[in-house]
């Protein structure tokens, strides 16, 4: 019994966090249904506690441990695989921050010269810095 409401309880939370996150656009679409298609089997072996004998059975596996396995091992492919991406994208981001941080270094001192200042900000910027001028 207790089995069954701790998947039963992790089944409606990951189903819950996908719409939640979907309807505030925090996760997109495609990662919406991946948490929704692992949240599924714990509803579903909530109900039904033999699905996965009744699966290794079906598909001609001796053990049940097997199928455990083969599905674990899908379930790492995909967070691999996501996590990939989200990887890709970090170097992304910080190449692009880069590139505006020399285009405004470039247009700061662009217009210096147009106003006859010499002075230029500092090829080095704190976090300090940043900060600062967010506030301001």
């Amino acid at each position: 019994m207790t089995l069954t409401l701790i998947l039963l309880a992790i089944g409606i939370m990951l189903l819950l966090m996908a719409v939640r996150s979907l309807r505030a656009q925090r996760l997109k679409e495609r990662h919406a249904l991946l948490f929704v298609a692992v949240g599924v089997p714990f509803l579903a072996l909530a109900i039904w506690p033999d699905a996965v004998g009744w699966m290794a059975a079906r598909l001609g596996i001796e053990y049940q441990t097997v199928l455990l396995l083969a599905v674990t091992t899908f379930f790492l492919v995909v967070n691999f695989n996501l996590l990939s991406i989200v990887s890709v994208q970090e170097r992304r981001i910080a190449c692009l921050a880069q590139m505006v941080a020399v285009m405004a270094q470039k247009l700061h001192a662009d217009r210096a010269e147009d106003r006859g200042a010499s002075t230029a900000l500092p090829l080095e910027r704190t976090a300090d810095t940043d900060e600062e001028q967010e506030v301001a």
